[in-house]
């Protein structure tokens, strides 16, 4: 893909709604570089990626984002702002030539997904919006797709415990869809022991009944066998993952996400794998 035509190789365009909430992070003082270096850039290149791919053969070209935030976010340091995920992966879809027939997208917070669609429709974009918990905006999501399309779902909970199974479940009822998926690792490896209590249950919902699956005698790798249970749990869904798995990390070096990428098709996972082999180059 030629660098020029990755929109966040570009300056941001101006906040078309400056008064409306932004994304500032989880204490305020602005989100990290790394999700528009890594998570939006891959997003991004992904999407020109599979843009020739889009065109053959479907209706149209559904994005899917239960968990939008507001559109807009302060990346911590900096003065200005920046599009956020549901935004820049309409921009890049323009940019790329096959625009999204339909951007669905929602959050449990009312404010902010108003806030994501007005900034949505001030380029243009056939956005419907979802108010509620992701497991319940998904399954209306589903029922708003077009028939014949392809679906692209773009999957990034606020933390682990959100990524829930039921949800995943309910996208994979879609005939056509590849999902980009945010697992936080940096919550699976500080809480997974605690999560053997059935008192605490917070990942129960991820993987329903990995206390049984996963022996929890041996701790020592006790998240790699949790995640282990989970991406058997998505392929049992009728779906494969792809050989790459970029892992995001903080700006002191810490993993805190990996970025599973899984389709029923073999074309968007080898798409994918390309665009995860270019991770470390950056935009900025």
């Amino acid at each position: 893909m030629a660098s020029d035509r990755n929109i966040l190789a570009r300056a941001p365009e101006p906040d078309p709604h400056p008064d409306l909430t932004l994304d500032k992070g989880l204490h305020g003082q602005g989100v990290g570089r790394w999700v528009a270096e890594d998570k939006h850039r891959l997003l991004t290149t992904y999407i020109d990626a599979a843009r020739a791919a889009a065109k053959k053969g479907f209706a149209q070209w559904v994005y899917i984002d239960p968990f939008c935030g507001p559109g807009r976010m302060q990346v911590q340091g900096e003065s200005i702002t920046r599009p956020g995920g549901a935004v820049v992966a309409w921009r890049q879809s323009l940019a790329s030539g096959t625009p999204f027939g339909k951007l669905l997208v929602g959050d449990i917070s009312s404010e902010k997904v108003e806030a994501c669609a007005a900034r949505l429709r001030a380029s243009g974009a056939p956005v419907q919006s979802f108010i509620g918990p992701a497991e319940e905006t998904v399954v209306q999501m589903v029922r708003a797709v077009p028939r014949n399309s392809l679906c692209l779902a773009y999957i990034d909970p606020y933390n682990l415990a959100l990524l829930s199974h039921p949800m995943l479940a309910a996208l994979a009822e879609l005939r056509k869809v590849d999902f980009v998926v945010h697992f936080s690792t940096m919550d699976l490896y500080r809480n997974v022991d605690m999560e053997l209590d059935p008192e605490r249950a917070r990942f129960d919902n991820v993987s329903p009944g990995w206390r049984q699956r996963v022996e929890p005698s041996n701790k020592s790798n006790l998240a790699d066998r949790m995640f282990a249970d989970w991406s058997k749990q998505i392929q049992s869904l009728g779906f494969e993952f792809s050989e790459a798995m970029p892992l995001i990390k903080n700006t002191r070096g810490d993993e805190i996400y990996k970025l599973a990428f899984f389709a029923s098709h073999d074309l968007p996972r080898r798409l994918w794998k390309d665009v995860a082999r270019g991770e470390n180059h950056s935009l900025f």
